[in-house]
């Protein structure tokens, strides 16, 4: 744990210094100055933009890149509607993304997968209090359209697909108060010190993935000596509302380093104040470990000489940083090239993996980038 915070305070360390050299290179190149506050006429701006990206790649039988063939196809749109009048600023977006992808690579039924769902709300209302200072409320929504899975392969070698998401599960809601600062047209930081975050994850089959507290515990099926079925599977009960207050910050860099190539960088991170994640102490970890030395993904855990009411579950502080990362280059008026990457933490998104403590949900660092080439509208 020690190297991953060094980690994210050196991602964090080096956003800060990339933003800083990006935004000084762009004010450079375009003149930059300070926002203007607005007149006294209200001002209504529409920004936005929609497209389709593909990706094909092929690798053939010696290659050591990768193998197979697969094709990538992907939408998106970007909503926003901005208000501007004397010292208030109010903006709002919706921003949706979908994406399908199909390999040669791909087993079981599922040939065709899901490799990208996103639905992010964001509404912000700003009064400015000085020269590079808004007092703001900040609100949020993220969640997916459909169900998402993970393909797991099976005793016939053949993948398995079982639900990892699904819309509203999970869904992460954030209020918050704060201040932010604008420098200037390419930067700003947002600093909440009195944020709420609202997990909700409407389904009990997912609720020990994204730390929900445990309101009933399941049970097994259970089996004759005959093999007769005695008892069919109990699924365990979980809340479907997490609840959590605390310190909520967002770093943002948006501008063009030329005229067709496009910056963007968003870094944020909340921590809570109070205790609402539900974890697995470490007690539990340990006398799981003992049962399944080999690390089997499917093993199931033989409870029965474990106090699981008093030693199974603790409440932890819960807490997450994310960054994003996108370059975009405009190859001709409606033709795009871009790259982008995430990076993520959350103690409380949880999956079992192999190796140590398999079978067992555990938070690690999420990571994913994609280039692409598409085609774009974008409208002012």
């Amino acid at each position: 744990m020690k190297k991953f915070n060094i980690t994210c305070l050196l991602a964090i360390a080096s956003s800060f210094a990339m933003a800083n050299d990006l935004v000084s290179t762009a004010s450079k190149l375009e003149n930059a100055k300070v926002v203007e506050e607005a007149s006294d006429t209200a001002k209504w701006t529409f920004p936005g933009s929609v497209g389709i990206n593909a990706n094909q790649a092929y690798f053939n039988d010696y290659s050591t890149d990768g193998s197979g063939a697969s094709v990538a196809l992907d939408a998106y749109l970007n909503l926003n509607a901005n208000y501007k009048r004397k010292k208030v600023l109010w903006e709002n977006s919706l921003a949706a993304k979908y994406g399908m992808i199909y390999s040669t690579e791909f087993t079981g039924e599922d040939l065709v997968r899901k490799n990208l769902d996103e639905l992010i709300i964001n509404t912000k209302y700003g009064y400015k209090v000085s020269k590079y200072w808004y007092a703001s409320a900040f609100a949020n929504l993220e969640t997916q359209f459909t169900q998402g899975y993970e393909y797991l392969e099976d005793v016939n070698g053949q993948d398995s697909a079982s639900t990892i998401s699904h819309f509203f599960a999970p869904a992460y809601i954030k209020v918050s108060l704060g201040m932010e600062y604008i420098p200037n047209k390419y930067f700003s930081a947002f600093l909440s010190p009195i944020t709420a975050r609202f997990t909700v994850c409407r389904l009990d089959e997912l609720g020990d993935k994204y730390g929900m507290e445990v309101i009933k515990e399941g049970a097994d099926a259970l089996y004759d000596e005959d093999g007769d079925l005695i008892r069919k599977a109990i699924p365990a009960e979980y809340k479907h509302l997490r609840t959590e207050l605390g310190a909520y910050a967002k770093l943002k860099s948006d501008f063009d380093i030329t005229k067709s190539l496009h910056f963007l960088s968003t870094l944020e991170g909340f921590y809570a104040y109070n205790k609402a994640v539900q974890s697995l102490t470490d007690e539990y970890i340990d006398f799981c470990e003992k049962q399944n030395p080999e690390g089997l993904l499917d093993y199931t855990f033989d409870e029965t000489d474990f106090d699981v009411d008093n030693y199974k579950y603790e409440d932890i502080h819960g807490w997450y940083i994310k960054w994003k990362l996108e370059f975009l280059l405009k190859v001709s008026k409606y033709v795009n090239l871009s790259f982008k990457t995430q990076l993520k933490y959350d103690n409380a998104e949880r999956k079992a993996l192999e190796g140590k403590y398999a079978g067992l949900p555990q938070a690690k660092l999420q990571f994913w980038e994609s280039a692409s080439i598409g085609v774009a509208y974008t409208f002012k």
